[in-house]
């Protein structure tokens, strides 16, 4: 390619599409395809409209992978560059914005188009299972194609702006929690006024209101599939979701150009950051300062510098409590507040939930900053074992749970006497028991892939360990499809997790090691 605008994007195809994991992945999206084929032969085949069946299930995990992959492979497009120090080697090429920017995102966005052209064969069988009209995939796919090229570009735009990986990813879900939390936000909002008797039905605020949150409706790729997928469907495939889509996409990457120049202009010191670590004088410096080290100093060191120390517990404490807060106070307009065991058991599963993510995103970030700059080799001197390096760092993370922790122990009073008069039948108690048994040892499995990945990749190892603990799960799934009783297959698929767990464990301690001898 003569063109100099051009050769960026062009040398980043070729080396994406010489890539292993290419290959691997465009693999294992057709395996997924193939194993729901599999599965609606097996459990499905005398059911009304077997094709639009499995052609749901597969555009729920499309969309669940553009979500992961805006969060994790796009996000990073512009800032592993700022982390690895080349901008600078690359604006030394005389490469212009332009140039820089389609060739790290937009050759992103072509191999993930291309991914899930790999899938369009495969997917047009669903046409012969019966239910679903050639009409109905084209206009699906090509309104998950719009919501691609909006998530890369959002995630590009958040690239630019972060000089981090994570960072840029944070930005982006807050972007993604906005574009998928404003419609319902907006028309309870719109509704709220009148509800409380403060306004009129009909008025023009509410309308105004109302009117916004159809117009994000209408964007919502979630909600154009409903429709696409509805039984009958005869609209257009080309939509309005497809065009906002496009839209917003195409005006994010002119954005990015246009800030490009005052974010990345300059490369500044790639200096690790201080997590939110207080730097204020007086009072509030003796209270949120990380102060002497503790005996475990790594711990000390993960704790205040990757997790933010005693200022993060408290930030999460407001952020975790007010949802809480405002679920206690709904009037009486609105229905009133649920009843306290209502209440105990959501505030119990969502505080579960958010220790989870903690944890998750721990793992990802537990041996990130010292494999990417390069001081493993200096802990593996340290007077310890690399055993004991991980369990310090891993106990400097436990810690800040302390918030979820905290709601989680004050909903155990609500949940308890509810629990126990439910355990009281027999079938109760067992079900319990093989549940809590399945989701501790799928826990565990989940939280070392994530750990291990970490260490074999620079981004996206925990969008990852969701697609092949979701694969896993799926074979067994199908492998198991025959059986009549549930209850030995979640015992075997635990044992299994329980030893893979297990076998991961110990890899990761020899994966360090021999990272650190190898800088």
């Amino acid at each position: 390619m003569s063109s100099p605008l051009l050769a960026l994007f062009v040398r980043s195809l070729r080396e994406d599409s010489r890539l292993k994991f290419t290959y691997f992945t465009r693999a294992g999206f057709v395996t997924v395809i193939l194993l729901f084929l599999f599965s609606v032969q097996s459990e499905r085949g005398w059911t009304n409209a077997p094709g639009l069946r499995f052609f749901e299930t597969v555009v729920v995990v499309d969309l669940v992978f553009v979500i992961l992959a805006g969060l994790s492979y796009f996000s990073s497009a512009i800032s592993e560059e700022k982390e690895e120090a080349t901008l600078g080697l690359l604006r030394m090429t005389n490469l212009n914005p332009l140039s820089i920017l389609l060739g790290k995102s937009t050759s992103r966005l072509c191999t993930a188009v291309l991914l899930f052209a790999a899938q369009l064969p495969f997917t047009l069988l669903a046409v012969t299972l019966g239910g679903i009209a050639l009409r109905q995939i084209f206009a699906a796919y090509l309104a998950i194609a719009a919501f691609l090229v909006f998530v890369s570009n959002l995630a590009l735009l958040a690239s630019v702006l972060n000089r981090r990986s994570s960072g840029a990813a944070l930005l982006t879900g807050v972007g993604l929690l906005f574009f998928f939390g404003v419609v319902p936000v907006a028309a309870w909002f719109a509704a709220l006024p009148v509800r409380l008797g403060l306004l009129g039905s009909g008025n023009g605020l509410s309308n105004l209101l109302v009117g916004f949150a159809k117009l994000a409706e209408g964007a919502s790729p979630f909600m154009r599939m409903s429709k696409i997928l509805a039984t009958g469907f005869h609209g257009d495939v080309f939509s309005f979701q497809v065009a906002s889509n496009l839209a917003m996409g195409l005006g994010f990457f002119l954005l990015s150009w246009a800030i490009f120049e005052k974010f990345c202009g300059e490369e500044k010191e790639n200096v690790l950051p201080r997590a939110g670590v207080a730097r204020s004088r007086g009072r509030r410096r003796a209270l949120f300062s990380p102060g002497r080290p503790w005996g475990l100093a790594l711990a000390w060191k993960d704790f205040y510098f990757t997790t933010g120390g005693k200022l993060w517990i408290l930030i999460k404490l407001f952020i975790y409590g007010t949802p809480l807060l405002v679920i206690c106070c709904v009037p009486s307009q609105m229905g009133g507040p649920p009843t306290w065991e209502d209440f105990g058991f959501g505030a119990f599963w969502i505080m579960l939930v958010f220790i989870f993510v903690e944890l998750a995103f721990a793992a990802s970030n537990l041996f990130r900053n010292e494999h990417q700059e390069q001081t493993l080799s200096t802990l593996a001197m340290l007077p310890r074992s690399m055993a004991r390096i991980a369990y310090e760092k891993l106990l400097g993370i436990l810690p800040s749970l302390l918030a979820a922790g905290a709601y989680l122990a004050l909903s155990l009073p609500l949940v308890a006497k509810p629990f126990l008069r439910h355990m009281n039948s027999t079938s109760a108690h067992a079900e319990f028991w093989m549940a809590s048994i399945f989701i501790t040892t799928q826990s565990l499995l989940f939280l070392h892939l994530v750990a291990t990945l970490s260490l074999y990749i620079k981004r996206g190892a925990l969008p990852l360990s969701i697609a092949l603990q979701f694969l896993l799960y799926l074979f067994a799934m199908f492998v198991f499809s025959g059986s009549r009783n549930d209850e030995p297959f979640f015992y075997l698929l635990s044992l299994f997790a329980l030893g893979a767990a297990g076998f991961l464990h110990v890899h990761i301690g020899y994966r360090l090691e021999a990272l650190a001898a190898e800088e």
